[in-house]
């Protein structure tokens, strides 16, 4: 978060290259998010993507029960490893 983005802008400068390379992408380098002049207006702004679908996919559970038994099996390695008898 910037407190004072004025101030800000009156000392930093941005780099001419910096803004050449905005213009040969296409990139707006004036405006808000969607760059637009008027502050307000949002249309053209980038939107995210669209939830997720609700529950697990076969290949989602095919992992978990995996992930699940690897780690219970490396739980009784430690065990085992732990109370094994030390030969010196």
């Amino acid at each position: 978060m910037v407190e004072a983005p004025l101030e800000m802008q009156k000392s930093m400068k941005i780099p001419e290259e910096h803004i050449n390379q905005c213009k040969d992408a296409g990139l707006p380098t004036e405006g808000n998010a969607a760059g637009n002049t008027d502050f307000l207006d949002l249309r053209g702004e980038n939107q995210s993507p669209g939830r997720l679908p609700s529950g697990f996919t076969a290949r989602g559970i095919v992992a978990l029960v995996f992930s699940c038994i690897s780690g219970v099996l490396g739980l009784v390695v430690i065990a085992w490893y732990g109370m094994a008898e030390v030969n010196p």
